[in-house]
């Protein structure tokens, strides 16, 4: 059965969170707002004041307390806010890596963990394990390769491993001959 959730105005209303129901009250005491990280997503926060000064603090980090080197990340990255505890994940820095989607930087394929190589005229799929670069192969299609990546991070990273949502590629029309 789901657990019951509420939702906290954040930006002054303008927009809102969701939490877990059980967390309402604790949450509600203070002031929500947004602030865009360096990958351009917007992340709540709020400011807390302690015994060394003012200090801000992500709404997911006041949720789940973590432990000094991890941090709090949304398991997916939707439209709105969702921070419920089944939506947030406390990892290191690395570990965090392995789990979030490709960069928003542009590049040559959509998918995490594939690029187009020029040379052959073919897709190339490569993982990063513990700091080394792992070829995983070259492929017809783009998709195949983000197949090959998807499969190579689960064995890697396990269940929490990022997976490409692969969309099969249209197939080609052939010319009509008149």
């Amino acid at each position: 059965m789901a657990k019951a959730w509420k939702t906290i105005p954040v930006n002054r209303g303008k927009d809102e969170a969701k939490i877990d129901a059980e967390d309402f009250e604790r949450v509600s005491a203070h002031t929500w707002r947004t602030i865009t990280s360096s990958s351009g997503r917007r992340i709540v926060v709020t400011t807390i004041s302690t015994p060394k000064g003012y200090r801000q603090l992500t709404l997911g980090a006041f949720l789940m307390k973590p432990p000094k080197g991890k941090l709090v990340y949304p398991r997916r990255f939707q439209n709105g806010f969702d921070y419920r505890k089944e939506n947030l994940i406390v990892c290191s820095m690395s570990d965090r890596q392995k789990i979030l989607p490709k960069s928003r930087k542009t590049g040559t394929s959509r998918y995490k963990g594939v690029s187009y190589y020029p040379k052959n005229s073919c897709w190339r799929a490569g993982i990063r394990v513990e700091g080394k670069a792992i070829h995983l192969g070259f492929f017809d299609s783009e998709e195949e390769a983000a197949l090959a990546y998807n499969k190579a991070a689960r064995k890697h990273f396990g269940e929490m491993a990022y997976q490409n949502t692969v969309v099969k590629a249209q197939p080609r029309r052939k010319a009509d001959k008149t």
